[in-house]
């Protein structure tokens, strides 16, 4: 009886840890027209939303990354926020904001929406092409006027 409860809750966190689909289409990412990852897989669209491997966004703008259980607790610059794998609301400073999709893992890796970890966190701008399969990340300048 016990493996049996042992193996239902492992089922239900896998479950809940909503992994990569099939369907999921690959992102080139670009911050200031520089690839971010050469060989690709740090992003992807992902039932409609684009995400990004949360280790990287945080390597990308020198940022402080402590994971928590099924949480990470990011800081970049001043700000800080917390995405949880499973949930739509990403926690930052003393608020919530709602995600266009939840966190979830593929792989061992935190996958987090792209648009708001860049927007409201990175305090940077993002423009998404995703009919070419490409994000811009723009911080210092803007490589596509």
């Amino acid at each position: 009886m016990t493996r049996l409860a042992a193996s239902l809750l492992a089922l239900a966190l896998l479950a809940s840890a909503a992994p990569a689909s099939a369907a999921d289409q690959p992102i080139k990412l670009r911050l200031d027209g520089r690839p971010v990852d050469r060989a690709g897989g740090v992003a992807v669209l992902h039932n409609g939303v684009v995400y990004a491997d949360v280790v990287v966004l945080v390597k990308s703008f020198n940022g402080l990354l402590t994971f928590q259980g099924n949480a990470v607790q990011v800081s970049i610059g001043t700000t800080t926020a917390r995405f949880t794998v499973g949930s739509r609301t990403m926690t930052i400073d003393q608020g919530a904001v709602t995600m266009g999709g939840q966190t979830f893992m593929r792989n061992g890796d935190i996958f987090v929406p792209l648009v708001p970890f860049i927007t409201q966190l990175a305090h940077a701008k993002v423009r998404v092409d995703q009919a070419a399969g490409r994000a811009d990340i723009i911080v210092n300048a803007d490589p596509l006027s």
